[in-house]
């Protein structure tokens, strides 16, 4: 819902005039600029950018960042794969005010599945790309363990044997007595059976590691452009319009949710990739 106050200040802003009619129908990243501001003060992207930044103008919702905003340019890309990988480099280069989301983590937590327990894995101590059995991510160990405890509610899940709680070997734990867990740490039920539970549980939020040799390239293109992003294990380098000039093999633990999400939507529909450390 609108703020009150945003609602009673939202008029047109005749000051994009100009600017619109400049915007192409074409995928791409749109910036929104303050005068005289080297960093703009929101960053998007769309298969269409014209037709989004129009959809912004309507939006009473956002009438103090169309307020403080003079200008609007743009950078076309040759599809949506381009798009959203650029947008979510440049937020978290630049860090616009009016952008929340896609800002970069200093690090970044996970499960990792060591049977019959799970550890709390950090990014800024393990590469989530060639690290097998992890599952879920997070923003801290707090939230990973909020998450783990819930799993272990939902399917009855012993957190003593998963070596979240303590206890002592072959007394029940204190959430079997409570009917919240089916009692494999007295035996009722068997260390194989509560893995596979486990896992089961888990699998849902499997981090998929990199399934390639080293880097790869995913290929778009349409009239005018013809680029490659080039991937190196779930992360984003550089996009070029020629294989020939590559950018250098990287190494480091680096590893960013939000280009591994992308990353993950579109190695696994149907687009070109081409292996190139084969």
């Amino acid at each position: 819902m609108a703020r009150e106050q945003d609602t009673e200040l939202y008029s047109y802003p005749q000051q994009l005039r100009d600017t619109l009619a400049h915007l192409p129908s074409t995928p791409g990243v749109y910036f929104f600029w303050a005068t005289n501001s080297h960093v703009p003060l929101y960053i998007g992207k769309s298969v269409n950018i014209r037709s989004r930044v129009l959809s912004h103008l309507r939006t009473v919702r956002e009438a103090k960042l169309l307020r403080q905003t003079d200008r609007i340019t743009f950078t076309e890309t040759a599809g949506d794969i381009g798009a959203q990988l650029l947008e979510a480099t440049l937020i978290k280069q630049l860090i616009p005010l009016h952008n929340k989301q896609l800002r970069k983590q200093r690090s970044l937590f996970t499960l990792q599945w060591l049977e019959p327990r799970v550890a709390f894995v950090s990014s800024t101590e393990h590469n989530f790309a060639r690290t097998p059995n992890l599952y879920g991510l997070f923003r801290n160990k707090r939230s990973a363990m909020e998450f783990i405890r819930n799993l272990a509610d939902e399917h009855q899940l012993c957190l003593t044997t998963l070596g979240i709680e303590s206890g002592q070997r072959g007394r029940g734990c204190f959430r079997s007595m409570l009917g919240k867990c089916r009692g494999v740490c007295q035996g009722k039920e068997s260390l194989e059976q509560h893995s596979e539970r486990v896992i089961q549980a888990l699998s849902a939020w499997q981090i998929k590691m990199w399934p390639y040799k080293g880097r790869v390239a995913i290929h778009e293109q349409r009239e005018g452009f013809n680029d490659y992003h080039i991937i190196d294990h779930w992360r984003y380098l550089n996009t070029v319009d020629s294989l020939g000039t590559l950018p250098d093999a990287e190494l480091g633990n680096s590893f960013d949710a939000d280009s591994y999400r992308i990353l993950c939507r579109a190695l696994f529909s149907g687009v070109e990739i081409i292996p190139l450390d084969e």
